[in-house]
């Protein structure tokens, strides 16, 4: 399985937004998409999303879902960093 950690240093004011949920229910909806997780630390104000897929063509697929959504109708905020993780369940 693969993993997608973003960081984020500042997020949207509202997380409940609906481009937020049509983020949350574009990559959920992948084919191969298997847990998704956003993050925050209360304290630092920094957030993480964590998304774990199947396989790299699982992760590609979403990447593109991600992309294909008009641009009026995206979170406006962009991660900080993105790393690539090998995902193993325990």
């Amino acid at each position: 399985m693969l993993a997608r950690l973003a960081t984020f240093n500042s997020v949207p004011a509202d997380v409940d937004d609906p481009n937020v949920k049509l983020l949350r229910e574009t990559i959920s909806g992948t084919p191969g998409f298997v847990a998704g997780f956003h993050l925050l630390d209360p304290q630092t104000g920094k957030a993480f999303s964590l998304s774990v897929y199947e396989d790299a063509e699982a992760a590609k697929a979403a990447g593109e879902r991600m992309q294909a959504r008009p641009a009026d109708k995206r979170v406006g905020v962009e991660p900080d960093t993105v790393e690539w993780l090998e995902a193993h369940p325990f």
